[in-house]
């Protein structure tokens, strides 16, 4: 490598701080606002429950979900120590998390075809009921007053790839900072596979407005 090459070379410090600054942009206000807007847009497009009637391509979407959730977690394993540290602070407020697009995907038959609900079980429990070898991860553990009804003493009732789409997007700064430059650019590709399936989903609720009854 000549003189000139090596000058040009990013230090490993500036890549760092462009992949978690990347990485931040796609786990917040990229991958929030593709959520928000999707969430409502599959809900409103949905005619007569269509995506009851499109099991194969919702189980699909479904597979890839979890996939791609499977990847946040084992990204996220690294920071472990910061959540207790910080002791759930982003679950804050009682009200549900699920919103239609987590419902659909796991339980497409569910009656619950609000937007996001207050209250109510969310569909992951629907889906441990009929899969005994997906046990809640905790279910000894006291509730957090004041937090989401699914977060306990010992973390959160809920496996990792039947959570809410948006709890497993989300980083905050301090995890964040916990990533290695591969950690957030894999992170980031996650994320824009998770905005994928939820854009199709949209789709899939469009065309089932031209499906014949």
């Amino acid at each position: 490598m000549n003189w000139w090459l090596i000058a040009c070379k990013p230090k490993a410090g500036k890549m760092s701080r462009i992949a978690r600054i990347k990485f931040l942009l796609w786990s917040r206000p990229v991958f929030r606002t593709c959520e928000i807007i999707c969430n409502h847009a599959a809900r409103i497009f949905e005619r007569d429950r269509g995506l009851t009637k499109a099991l194969a391509e919702v189980e699909e979407l479904n597979r890839e979900r979890i996939e791609h959730q499977k990847t946040l977690n084992r990204i996220g394993s690294s920071h472990d120590h910061v959540c207790a540290e910080c002791k759930g602070k982003c679950c804050g407020g009682a009200r549900e998390r699920d919103a239609f697009t987590d419902r659909v995907l796991q339980y497409p038959e569910t009656p619950h075809r609000a937007g996001r609900r207050k209250e109510g079980a969310m569909a992951a429990y629907k889906v441990m009921a009929d899969n005994s070898s997906t046990p809640a991860v905790t279910t000894d553990a006291e509730p957090v007053p004041g937090f989401c009804p699914e977060l306990t003493t010992k973390g959160c009732r809920i496996p990792y790839e039947l959570r809410p789409i948006q709890c497993t997007a989300y980083f905050c700064n301090a995890t964040i900072d916990q990533l290695s430059p591969e950690e957030c650019n894999t992170g980031s590709e996650a994320l824009k596979g998770l905005m994928n399936v939820q854009i199709r989903t949209v789709m899939l609720a469009l065309k089932s407005r031209s499906r014949k009854q």
